[in-house]
C-alpha cells in the first residue's frame, strides 16, 4: 500500500501540452539553423586550392610531349566553305564527328586548334602549331552554274 501512496505522489505528464513543447523547441531551432545560414558573410574568394581559374590557364602540352604524347589530334571533317582570294572566309566544320557549325578564319575549333585559312578546295587547321590542310570531299554528280543538284531529276531540262 506504501508502493501506492508514492506511485500517486509523481506528477503526472500531460501529453497534449509535452507535444506543443516539443514543437516550439523544434522551431525555435529550425529558425535559428536558417538564420546562420542565411546571415552568414559570403566568402570573398576561394582558397587556393579550391581556385580553378588559375589551373584553367596552364599549358601541358611541353609536359604530355616530356612523357612521349602529344595533344590528341582534332578530327575536322569539311562540309562546306565560303572562301576568297586572300585566304579568309567561313567554313562548315564537323569537329570529333560532332554537329556541324560554320567558323571564320582565325576562330578557335577546339582547345589548341583554330582555322588558319580558307582555299578553294580545302581548309588550314593551325593544331598545336602544325598547320594542316583539310580537302572538302569531293561530290558525285553534275555541277550547275556552282550548284550542286540535290537529285539527278534536277539536271534534266
Amino acid at each position: 500500500m506504501n508502493a501506492l501512496r508514492h506511485l500517486s505522489a509523481l506528477p503526472r505528464i500531460d501529453g497534449p501540452a509535452l507535444a506543443r513543447g516539443s514543437a516550439m523547441l523544434a522551431l525555435a531551432v529550425g529558425a535559428g539553423v536558417w538564420a546562420a545560414l542565411l546571415l552568414a558573410p559570403a566568402p570573398k574568394s576561394l582558397p587556393p586550392t579550391l581556385d580553378t581559374s588559375a589551373a584553367a590557364g596552364h599549358d601541358t602540352g611541353a609536359v604530355a610531349r616530356w612523357f612521349g604524347g602529344g595533344a590528341l589530334r582534332v578530327r575536322v571533317a569539311v562540309l562546306g566553305l565560303i572562301s576568297s582570294e586572300d585566304g579568309r572566309g567561313a567554313a562548315l566544320l564537323a569537329i570529333n564527328g560532332g554537329t556541324p557549325q560554320a567558323y571564320r578564319t582565325g576562330q578557335v575549333l577546339a582547345p589548341g586548334v583554330s582555322l588558319a585559312a580558307v582555299a578553294a578546295d580545302a581548309v588550314s587547321i593551325d593544331q598545336d602549331g602544325m598547320v594542316e590542310r583539310v580537302a572538302v570531299p569531293s561530290r558525285p554528280g553534275s555541277v550547275v552554274q556552282g550548284f550542286i543538284p540535290v537529285s539527278g531529276a534536277a539536271t534534266k531540262p
